[in-house]
């Protein structure tokens, strides 16, 4: 019988499919320290999708309720190890306390610019609109229990983007995103707020 962690892995490898290579990365220390067994994969730009893809492997196992439970997905535009410190704030930050557990609508801290010289150090959790629905949710039965992972996106956003979000609420910064025409892969981009 395969773990969870073997299944939501298949997950991801079956969404992207040919086009697509998927190699493991060493998570950060910090954020295995909080989340034992952490796994962090990156799959490279493709036929599927034209931006690199960072995934979690291991929140699920580390909080899941009752079988239903996260992983996350960063995108970016290049290759960068900095992107695995990024997925570690949000592994850390969601396998903390219940009360800290991350959802569409909850904004990471990073302690630092997502990349040098972006105006972005924060990560919106959201729908992981670039992917589609068919990444969003990973469903399997362990001893007729229906278990649930869901891929939760992780974008890179500016302190006033954040602020709209405290404000006005997560899907009013889409809305603003969707009339600008933000570009989420690009570290240098202004803030749409």
């Amino acid at each position: 019988m395969k773990t969870p962690n073997e299944l939501i892995g298949k997950h991801y490898t079956d969404y992207f499919g040919r086009g697509h290579s998927i190699f493991e990365m060493d998570p950060p220390a910090e954020a295995t320290d909080r989340v034992p067994g952490l796994r962090m994969l990156e799959a490279t730009a493709g036929k599927r999708v034209d931006v690199v893809s960072y995934f979690t492997l291991g929140c699920w196992e580390a909080v899941q309720s009752l079988g239903v439970g996260a992983e996350f997905v960063l995108s970016a535009r290049e290759p960068n190890e900095a992107h695995l410190k990024s997925l570690a704030a949000a592994a850390i930050a969601h396998c903390g306390t219940p009360d800290s557990r991350l959802d569409r609508g909850s904004v990471v801290q990073l302690d630092r610019p997502w990349l040098p010289g972006s105006e972005c150090d924060r990560l919106l959790v959201t729908l992981p609109y670039p992917y589609g629905p068919e990444l969003e949710y990973c469903r399997w039965k362990v001893r007729g229990q229906n278990c649930t992972a869901r891929v939760l996106w992780l974008m890179p956003i500016t302190a006033a983007e954040a602020a709209m979000v405290a404000l006005d609420g997560v899907e009013a910064l889409e809305a603003r995103f969707e009339e600008v025409g933000v570009n989420f892969a690009d570290p240098a981009r202004s803030s749409a707020v």
